[in-house]
């Protein structure tokens, strides 16, 4: 999932409300290695984009948008086999839920020791079942990473139960784990990393 930005990429602003997600919306389409790329959201100074999966890591793209006819330069982008990212707030605070009932962990609502969390991430890469690009993912078989991620909490590695796209949804992958037990209460450090790829830092409250 990328976001462009500049200046007259769209005339109006405009939000995929459906998938597959549309190749053109608000009169603009973005082109990458010559694939139209499906687009999540629109606007005259940004756009976000899934690159497609049909891509191939290790090679170099030109991205083109075209806006009511009119192409942009075509600016170049580098694609590897992966390259993770958390999702997180401003503050750097994961977004994790509890596998319960689904809730965010918050201050209020702290991650507990032996409890499962699931967090949300991008840039996971290619998975051991196909998926068309802007297609949601499937829930059986489940699309797992090709290239298997690692997540260390506070530096040390901890197991991972499920990582792949998160069913449903477009371009989005999830991570399920448990949160061990004897860590100090406060912020914990949550981290992935994936092919020599290492994601954002982030923290998540935790209370023994």
């Amino acid at each position: 999932i990328v976001q462009i930005y500049g200046q007259n990429l769209a005339s109006t602003t405009g939000t995929a409300n459906a998938v597959p997600l549309p190749n053109a919306m608000s009169g603009s389409s973005v082109i990458i290695g010559g694939m139209q790329a499906p687009l999540y959201y629109v606007s005259p100074g940004q756009i976000d984009a899934q690159i497609p999966f049909e891509l191939q890591s290790g090679q170099q793209y030109q991205v083109i948008v075209l806006a009511n006819g009119a192409l942009t330069t075509p600016q170049p982008i580098q694609l590897s086999a992966a390259t993770p990212g958390l999702a997180a707030g401003p503050d750097s605070t994961l977004i994790a839920q509890h596998s319960t009932d689904g809730s965010l962990v918050s201050q209020m609502s702290p991650a507990r020791a032996g409890e499962y969390l699931v967090a949300y991430l991008a840039g996971l890469g290619d998975t051991t079942v196909p998926v068309a690009s802007g297609a949601a993912s499937p829930s059986s078989p489940l699309a797992q990473p090709s290239n298997t991620p690692v997540l260390t909490i506070n530096g040390a590695q901890s197991p991972i139960y499920f990582a792949g796209l998160t069913p449903g949804l477009v371009g989005l992958y999830q991570i399920n784990f448990q949160v061990p037990a004897g860590l100090p209460a406060g912020n914990i450090t949550i981290v992935v990393s994936q092919n020599g790829q290492v994601s954002n830092q982030t923290v998540l409250p935790y209370q023994p």
